[in-house]
């Protein structure tokens, strides 16, 4: 129990991170359940250095900001996820933090070690890439090859198929009900990464 204690309190290690990016999976079916349908099988016949990413503000209060970092590769795996501490926003929110974290959130700069070592070189995708991006500690995504945006994309793919009129979505839930996928429904920062990953591959599949 002390081992796992200090595992959480560490972290995954960086050869752990690798070893989920780089390993091979067998294929098997994956039956739909509830209204987001758990990524169904792609028939991929490789991995490609895709990872799709979320984040979160979970509260902020009393000169910290703690947020929810989540990233999962092309296969549907979950590569990262992380509660992080960041400055405080403007202003003094008197808010609790929550009272359901494992484990206490990884300070700013071994956060960014941490999402630097994972990021390096891989093409992320981000729904709104600004907004996100911004949350992320100073230079920690710097090394990645690129950063693109799942609702650009999204809205350039509709246009060409349904014209002008379309109105543009919302947010993450609002794109995947559109695409008749179902909203992921939960602000969890590593479901949410697996449901941009959906609606990159729906757009794969119909541009």
């Amino acid at each position: 129990m002390a081992f796992l204690q200090d595992w959480v309190q560490r972290g995954p290690s960086s050869e752990r991170i690798h070893w989920a990016l780089t390993r091979s999976y067998p294929r098997a079916h994956r039956p739909g359940q509830g209204p987001f349908r758990w990524f169904a099988h792609r028939g991929q016949k490789a991995a490609t250095e895709h990872l799709f990413f979320s984040v979160r503000s979970v509260v902020a209060a009393g000169g910290r900001h703690i947020l929810q970092y989540g990233f999962a590769d092309d296969r549907g795996n979950i590569v990262l996820s992380v509660f992080g501490q960041a400055a405080a926003p403007a202003g003094d929110w008197h808010c609790e933090p929550p009272e359901d974290l494992a484990a206490e959130p990884m300070e700013p700069h071994a956060l960014g070690q941490l999402i630097g070592a994972v990021c390096r070189d891989a093409s992320l995708v981000g729904f709104h890439r600004v907004l996100q991006g911004a949350l992320f500690p100073p230079g920690a995504i710097e090394g990645a090859a690129s950063v693109d945006c799942a609702w650009r994309r999204y809205l350039r793919v509709t246009r060409q198929r349904d014209g002008e009129g379309r109105n543009a979505p919302l947010g993450l839930d609002d794109a995947l009900e559109a695409i008749g996928v179902g909203a992921v429904g939960t602000p969890d920062a590593a479901l949410r990464a697996l449901g941009v990953r959906e609606l990159w591959t729906w757009m794969d599949a119909v541009e």
